[in-house]
């Protein structure tokens, strides 16, 4: 009994001592820790709570209201109808275009049909619902054509013209997952098929799709948040169709009733949290189905000429769409009124405010890539090298962040932080903190996956050299993950110059964002405008990328 109750307070002192002896990653880890909290999880549960009630208590009346008007259910039906037809139309799609583009040779076709691939990250999602609407509008192009020669009525508003819009928006997500996943598989395999007298198309359903099948639920559910999260595309195309997220903005914005919006947000949530839960959880341990081999670029079995034939039409498609979507938007820019004036001008990007827009998402974004990019490979470090208390849960938060709609996060950061002892609303900061909670699982996991691959034993030799932990990560660690730090600082300047959802609640008077100005031109149905804008923006994001991918391979830090 006595040598128990010796050890108890022994075994305490060590638990207390950890942070003596390791004062700075705790500090850190502290601090990392209290911001995750702060900036994600207690905006959520403010979401969470406002829903039952604001200043006179708790009351059910707002859930009741939701199921009472038939407007709000329609809502809900609608984005779920959307988001599953979206993402159902881009696994097909991107699993295609991904497999023609994985099985090609390495050369200036793949590169070209990458590159067409990833165009709509360069810009914000809404931005192609410009393009339908200077296309299929009341007087759009081939509106005209169609009513001067067939006497047919057509327009695109409504859900041809957001099924499209997100379908063009949210492609690269599909893709990118994909292709990977096609990449890393072993051909071995479907060599092994072929040999045993199975037909491409069998080898197809039997082999390839059962292997990729952890890659293709992820690129659905990544998809499926992404679309059901939209609120600007809807606004600009949808004709007043009821959606979640749309009417979640506009009741804080047209009626700031925030109470019936946390409703909202909360129905947005639901879905989020279980396909957070199923990617996690259920997937996870499911990942090593994709078997890693031989490279997918240079594949030596022959496709059949019905398959090659439907995937490469299936592909023309998608890059024709993506192409003729952004020749669109460059065109509307340079004339007087798209389909109706087509005479040039330059007249559309003489804006002060425009330029001003611009300023401020550059400051935003140079800033929030920076700091996302620093935060990750600290936390990577902590998480993977130093094994401090509490860093998965901290990767799990970070995640969850990514996963959550930015609708509810723009709603959370209102009701959080409008009000003492947090009031940051109307300054910079809190914008780069709600760009921080959207995307820096994306840099962590980079980061993670980075340390995976580069052994303890330099590290170890810094030690024994005498450098502290705090110099090896700044000199040895930091310089080798130059790779993902990189790839954390692009991701996340593309995605701050181009993300809306959150952002849009915490702008103030005075300062607005690029994205958000272009939207609000693109509602007062001012589309030159909005696509002179949308030029410039997509310019800047493409030259920043340039000059990043040119100093990256200069210093070969792609390399490391």
């Amino acid at each position: 009994m006595v040598q128990s109750s010796q050890a108890v307070p022994a075994v305490a002192k060590r638990k207390r001592s950890y942070f003596a002896r390791k004062p700075l990653q705790s500090f850190l880890a502290l601090a990392i820790g209290v911001m995750l909290v702060l900036f994600i999880v207690i905006p959520i549960l403010f979401v969470l709570v406002r829903s039952f009630g604001g200043a006179d208590g708790f009351t059910l009346d707002y859930y009741r209201n939701f199921f009472a008007r038939p407007y709000y259910y329609r809502a809900l039906i609608n984005s779920l109808t959307l988001a599953t037809t979206v993402t159902s139309i881009l696994v097909v799609f991107c699993f295609m275009y991904a497999y023609i583009v994985a099985r090609l040779p390495r050369g200036i076709i793949a590169t070209a049909m990458r590159s067409i691939a990833m165009l709509p990250l360069l810009a914000p999602p809404f931005i192609f619902s410009i393009s339908l609407i200077t296309l299929g509008g009341r007087r759009g192009l081939i509106s005209q054509v169609l009513a001067n020669l067939f006497g047919i009525e057509f327009s695109i508003y409504g859900w041809t013209g957001v099924i499209l819009a997100q379908c063009i928006g949210l492609f690269p997500l599909g893709f990118m997952m994909l292709e990977n996943v096609l990449r890393s598989m072993d051909l071995n395999l479907e060599e092994a098929s072929a040999d045993m007298g199975a037909g491409q198309w069998r080898t197809l359903w039997s082999v390839t799709i059962p292997l990729m099948m952890p890659g293709i639920m992820k690129a659905a559910l990544l998809v499926f948040i992404k679309s059901i999260a939209d609120f600007a595309t809807p606004m600009v195309i949808g004709r007043g169709l009821p959606f979640l997220a749309t009417d979640a903005y506009l009741l804080v914005v047209g009626q700031h009733n925030m109470e019936m919006a946390a409703v909202l947000a909360t129905f947005l949530i639901m879905p989020t949290m279980l396909i957070f839960f199923v990617q996690n959880y259920v997937l996870k341990d499911k990942a090593r189905t994709t078997i890693g081999g031989q490279a997918g670029g240079t594949a030596r079995i022959k496709m059949n000429p019905l398959m090659k034939g439907l995937f490469i039409l299936c592909s023309f498609i998608s890059a024709l769409f993506i192409v003729s979507a952004f020749g669109v938007v460059f065109w509307s820019a340079f004339v007087v009124i798209p389909g109706v004036n087509n005479t040039f001008t330059l007249a559309h990007f003489s804006t002060r405010t425009g330029v001003q827009a611009l300023v401020t998402s550059l400051k935003i974004a140079t800033s929030a890539a920076f700091f996302i990019a620093f935060v990750a490979m600290i936390q990577a470090y902590l998480n993977l090298r130093l094994k401090v208390p509490g860093s998965k849960i901290k990767e799990y938060l970070a995640l969850f962040g990514m996963g959550v709609p930015g609708t509810v996060i723009g709603i959370g950061f209102i009701l959080t932080f409008n009000q003492q002892p947090f009031k940051l609303t109307g300054t910079m900061f809190i914008i780069v903190m709600a760009i921080m909670c959207q995307y820096l699982g994306v840099s962590l996991e980079a980061g993670i996956s980075k340390l995976h691959q580069i052994g303890p034993s330099m590290e170890e030799a810094s030690w024994d050299m005498g450098a502290s932990k705090a110099m090896t990560f700044f000199r040895v660690v930091l310089p080798l993950m130059g790779s993902s730090f990189l790839y954390g600082l692009i991701f996340t300047f593309m995605s701050a110059m181009t993300t809306i959802s959150a952002v849009i609640f915490l702008v103030y008077p005075g300062t607005t964002l690029a994205a958000v100005y272009i939207l609000q031109v693109a509602e007062q149905g001012a589309i030159a405008r909005a696509a002179a804008m949308s030029v410039v923006l997509i310019t800047i994001v493409a030259l920043s990328l340039f000059i990043l991918n040119r100093f990256t391979a200069r210093t070969h830090l792609s390399r490391l």
